[in-house]
């Protein structure tokens, strides 16, 4: 709103100016802060999703559970969630929320039911679902809201047999631009598909969060560890949990064939985007 100011000196006095600056400053709303942790064992918990359901208002905590929020298009009937693969989610009212400054705000660890063990056959076959080429000349990029880019998340459908029982080894994707002088974090989020053929349910039973050096080129990380498996088709999301990532400083390959879906905030709704579509892929493993 600063832009404005020079035009108004014509037609104002100081008085009726420093009013209106006020003004201004009011509708942006206000910045919200707290501390999520876990009740149990009083650890923060990191990378934690904050955001308001359905609204581009959204950020997750940094490494140490910490975070910071601004309330601008909010309304006091909002509702305020903060949520972390293996807790129970919580949720304010708005009304209540905007008056965090420091909050402590604990989470409960979700009790793991015992499951039956989806045992590895021996005899496998390998495969790679998603973008398999990558293309250095078309760079897509995260779309923040608001100048914000932490929770924003992209990805890509993978298209698997509607019976088929996978498991999930690896991820891959190929960086085609960073001016990052340090690492960088992210977090990768496998989802089911809804009946409408967008991303619902997150598969995961722990989080995965990983940091990639300042470099261009190839990344592939291992999910072995994880053992995640599936049925039929899944999205391949990766989610930025960095503040500054624009569309000058770090970029990834992608293609003429889409289509790509994203999101704005932690708990605004997903979108699809006809093209271009991002180089994602995982390698994956059935039974022979």
């Amino acid at each position: 709103m600063l832009f404005l100011l020079p035009s108004l000196f014509q037609k104002t006095d100081m008085k009726n100016l420093l009013l209106l600056v006020c003004l201004v400053n009011l509708s942006f709303g206000q910045t919200i802060k707290g501390t999520v942790f876990d009740g149990a064992t009083k650890e923060p918990i990191p990378f934690a999703s904050i955001g308001i359901k359905g609204k581009t208002l959204g950020t997750v905590c940094d490494e140490n559970g910490n975070f910071e929020l601004s309330t601008t298009s909010a309304t006091d009937s909002d509702s305020l969630k903060i949520s972390s693969i293996g807790y129970k989610s919580k949720c304010f009212i708005m009304s209540t929320a905007k008056n965090f400054n420091g909050e402590k705000i604990q989470l409960t660890q979700t009790t793991v039911q015992l499951s039956e063990v989806t045992v590895r056959p021996t005899k496998t076959i390998i495969k790679v679902l998603g973008n398999k080429r990558y293309n250095e000349n078309i760079k897509c990029f995260f779309q923040g809201a608001n100048g914000n880019y932490k929770g924003v998340e992209v990805a890509i459908k993978a298209d698997n047999k509607k019976d088929r029982l996978v498991w999930i080894e690896d991820f891959n994707f190929y960086v085609n631009q960073c001016l990052f002088k340090d690492s960088i974090a992210f977090r990768l989020n496998f989802y089911k598909e809804d009946k409408n053929g967008m991303a619902a349910e997150n598969i995961l039973q722990k989080p995965i969060v990983f940091k990639i050096a300042p470099r261009l080129g190839i990344f592939t990380i291992d999910l072995k560890k994880y053992n995640i498996n599936t049925v039929g088709d899944f999205f391949i999301s990766l989610e930025c949990l960095s503040g500054a990532v624009d569309n000058k400083t770090l970029a990834f390959s992608g293609g003429l064939t889409g289509p790509t879906y994203f999101k704005l905030a932690s708990f605004s709704n997903w979108e699809k985007a006809p093209l271009p579509g991002l180089d994602f892929n995982v390698t994956v493993t059935y039974q022979k």
